[in-house]
């Protein structure tokens, strides 16, 4: 399954490595592609291992909000 969600607050490219990496941590997230200038996160999971619940979790634990 693929979802796009918007991240409030990533301003820079540390932020977008940040939650690069913490999205790409959760299991069952295949592909993740964080983009600065939209302000958003393509991702890629396995719906029966994962879900945006977990996804967006891990996006507030590095710190950032997710729309």
């Amino acid at each position: 399954m693929q979802e796009t969600i918007k991240i409030e607050n990533i301003e820079c490219d540390h932020c977008v490595m940040r939650v690069g990496r913490a999205i790409a941590a959760v299991k069952g997230v295949t592909e993740v592609d964080v983009n600065l200038e939209k302000k958003e996160a393509v991702i890629d999971f396995e719906e029966n291992e994962t879900n945006l619940g977990e996804i967006k979790a891990a996006i507030r634990d590095a710190g950032y909000e997710p729309g």
